[in-house]
């Protein structure tokens, strides 16, 4: 993302979208683990999370939340933040699945300058995920 053009609100428009596609590995869990401290085994135990319905390990569903924040990003550029967000996980996510993140916005919120999106993920091109919505806003530059 390093030198991305930052874009403008006025360049952003209903139905503008974004899909992130990302394969994930046992590194990412690894990693996300020892970035957020969630040490639960079921993310991290083959042992223990074979004995749950899920079968096997389960990626953390904040990770799935991160790459939101990652298709975001690819979509308006550095000059937006995060002013709200909702998340419903709607299916497990493991090891080799693969994840289609697509962000759409659905409205502008002019008097803010804030961007409403509309969130969907699919695992392995069909499955949902998870779903929800997010605000963005402009950042204000001096």
């Amino acid at each position: 993302m390093n030198g991305a053009r930052i874009k403008t609100y006025e360049e952003i428009a209903v139905g503008h979208a974004h899909t992130l596609t990302r394969q994930v590995t046992a590194v990412d869990v690894d990693v996300f683990e020892a970035l957020s401290g969630d040490d639960n085994p079921l993310h991290r135990d083959d042992d223990f999370a074979a004995r749950t319905v899920f079968g096997r390990r389960v990626v953390h569903g904040l990770f799935t939340g991160a790459l939101v924040s990652t298709a975001h990003t690819r979509l308006t550029g550095p000059g937006f933040v995060y002013v709200g967000q909702e998340l419903r996980f709607l299916g497990a996510v493991h090891i080799g699945d693969t994840l289609s993140v697509t962000v759409t916005v659905v409205e502008k919120k002019d008097a803010k300058r804030i961007l409403v999106m509309e969130t969907q993920v699919l695992k392995n091109g069909e499955t949902p995920v998870m779903s929800g919505r997010s605000a963005l806003k402009e950042l204000p530059w001096r």
